[in-house]
């Protein structure tokens, strides 16, 4: 960088001097060229301290995406300001921006000697490393992503970032929230850009993805401004801000409505419009099959997503392995209530289900009205106070976080599952976990699905994770399907083997959500690399689960890989377990064992291999 300002000096000093048009072109090159310059620069060096690494890596990715910041609850505190007026740009430019400072560090962490380093510190390096090098990796693939789609397009994140992550406690707050709708346009124009590219490279969803999402975005136009959540939202929470006046509150409420009349809801209709315009050009091939250099792009999906490596030929045939073997426990199961008489599963479920579906019946349904819906927040909630209780048996490790039941925003019930949202940075939310309430619950899955989303699932250990004094900031900024998953799909079956579900059809409940995850690695693949239609895949999941459902499917075939993490996941930390019983006999102590595998908060499978490995190592010492 000196050497540039240098020349510059150079060629502006000297009071005697003319500078010629060539110097001034030379001039202006060079000054649009310095920060390029600067991000190539072989010379440059790593921060002497890797802490400080980790740090920067953090702060300029923030800079980069101030939405990621906001959802995050990051303040100054943590050594960032977030613009909390700015949404992300997503633009090629800003794209190619990230894609050099993960470069750019991507090249720095290799000049540290490991030797000097603690083992929190190697391992918290090896861990980025491993992220940027993958997101490197993907930069060949970057317009294949399903940018517009009903489960995770822009409606959905913006609308989530506003009414549930943007707070708005002072004035300045509000007037930030304002800012953002007036920049919906500008976003949506860039996605359209985004979209454009696609396009003319061939990469176009299905037509059954483009006309639901186009019906999300016509229903959300139908809406009045002063109904829309984003209006009705931000209204309510501004009555709060006691330092200000009716007027002024009135005033912020109408600069609310009118970014909506002049932002929000032309971009959404320019967006349809866009939408419309590509359906005679979509297809109803579902698979990344189709998309250019396809198949290789789902080889990179499934690595990104399930950290190990494994081809998809492998996976899809241990789909089918797991199913048959989970089916067969659920049969045993079955025989004990007296559904028998056939080998065909298809046909157990289906007697099963007979009694199970009937909606009317209390014992696996709760009323469909709104005192039905209250009950279910508070039997999850009990569910989870229940586990907590029993957490000492078998962790060491036990997080200060709550997690909390919520519903799920109405504005989200047709599109979102349950899910879990960890706790702010800033410890001004604990965990959430959100359940849908547009249908009725099915009482004996509630146990496992509490187990998998709340404790000791997502929220036991990303909060374990977040209050480890190990803990960097960068770490929040992704997690690894693989491992995640994995960990939350494991306790599902670990309160199998400790007895938590203490009645059969929690037990069924329990093997059928593992049964669920199991199809997902045959459907995925199937879809993605055998070429199934979207109705062979529901199909496949029908008759093997009990029940589909397209949305759930559409979910598989705009991100593909992801719905193969659980399984495999799980699959790895259950080796790992055995490993280390089988090496460690009497020594092992399945407390210890799980400390290993949170202490050091989401890694690649690989990793967590290494650091099992690594205890094995230590305790036979």
């Amino acid at each position: 960088m000196s050497t540039c300002f240098n020349s510059l000096q150079k060629n502006l000093e000297g009071t005697n001097k003319e500078v010629t048009l060539g110097q001034i072109i030379t001039i202006i090159i060079l000054l649009i060229l310095l920060p390029f310059i600067v991000f190539a620069s072989p010379n440059q060096k790593a921060p002497k301290d890797i802490e400080q690494l980790f740090d920067g890596f953090f702060c300029e990715y923030i800079k980069l995406r101030p939405e990621t910041g906001t959802e995050l609850g990051i303040t100054e505190q943590h050594g960032v300001k977030v613009r909390n007026d700015e949404l992300d740009n997503v633009s090629d430019e800003a794209w190619e921006k990230l894609y050099r400072m993960y470069r750019k560090y991507s090249n720095w962490l290799p000049q540290y000697d490991r030797k000097k380093l603690t083992s929190s510190q190697w391992v918290a390096s090896d861990v980025l490393k491993w992220f940027m090098d993958n997101e490197l990796q993907g930069e060949q693939f970057k317009y294949h992503k399903y940018i517009i789609n009903p489960m995770f397009g822009f409606h959905n994140q913006l609308t989530t970032l506003l009414t549930e992550h943007h707070k708005i406690e002072t004035p300045e707050d509000a007037e930030n929230h304002i800012k953002r709708l007036m920049k919906y346009n500008g976003k949506v124009s860039q996605l359209l850009e985004q979209l454009a590219i696609r396009e003319q490279k061939g990469i176009i969803p299905p037509i059954f993805i483009i006309e639901t999402f186009q019906q999300v975005l016509d229903d959300f136009l139908k809406v009045p401004h002063s109904e829309n959540i984003l209006f009705t939202s931000f209204k309510r929470r501004i009555q709060n801000l006691n330092t200000l006046d009716d007027e002024s509150k009135k005033a912020l409420g109408q600069k609310a409505l009118s970014a909506l009349e002049n932002s929000v809801y032309p971009s959404y209709k320019e967006m349809s419009e866009y939408i419309s315009s590509l359906k005679d050009k979509a297809t109803v091939d579902a698979g990344a099959w189709k998309l250019p250099n396809g198949d290789e792009y789902y080889k990179y999906c499934l690595h990104h997503h399930t950290t190990a490596t494994i081809t998809p030929e492998e996976i899809h045939n241990l789909g089918f392995k797991e199913v048959g073997y989970i089916q067969d426990e659920i049969k045993k199961l079955f025989e004990t209530i007296g559904i028998s008489g056939s080998e065909n599963f298809t046909d157990l479920l289906a007697e099963y289900l007979k009694t199970a579906r009937n909606r009317n019946d209390e014992r696996y349904f709760y009323p469909a009205n709104e005192e039905g819906k209250l009950q279910t927040l508070k039997d999850y909630q009990a569910i989870i106070d229940t586990m907590s209780m029993k957490l000492p048996d078998l962790f060491s490790l036990i997080p200060k976080a709550s997690v909390r039941v919520e519903r799920v925003p109405e504005f989200k019930e047709q599109t979102a599952g349950t899910y879990y949202q960890f706790p702010k940075l800033d410890g001004s939310s604990g965990g959430i976990f959100y359940a849908n309430l547009s249908y009725q619950h099915f009482k004996p899955s509630m146990k496992a699905l509490a187990y998998h989303e709340a404790i000791p699932g997502h929220h036991f250990q990303i909060a374990i994770e977040q209050e480890s004094a190990d803990f960097r900031l960068f770490k929040s900024l992704f997690f690894f399907t693989g491992y995640t998953e994995g960990w939350a799909l494991y306790v599902e079956k670990l309160a199998k083997e400790y007895g938590f579900y203490d009645d059969i059809h929690s037990l069924i409940g329990c093997l059928r959500s593992e049964l669920f995850r199991a199809v997902r690695l045959v459907v995925d693949t199937g879809i993605h690399y055998k070429k199934w239609t979207r109705e062979q895949a529901y199909q496949y999941m029908l008759d093997n689960v009990g029940w589909a459902g397209y949305g759930e499917i559409d979910r598989y075939i705009v991100w593909p890989g992801q719905a193969c993490a659980y399984k495999i996941g799980e699959l790895k930390i259950l080796e790992l377990r055995n490993r280390a019983k089988k090496e460690l006999g009497e020594r092992f102590d399945i407390k210890d064992f799980h400390s290993v595998v949170l202490k050091q908060g989401s890694v690649p499978l690989e990793i967590l291999e290494h650091l099992v490995d690594e205890y094995i190592k230590a305790k036979k010492e």
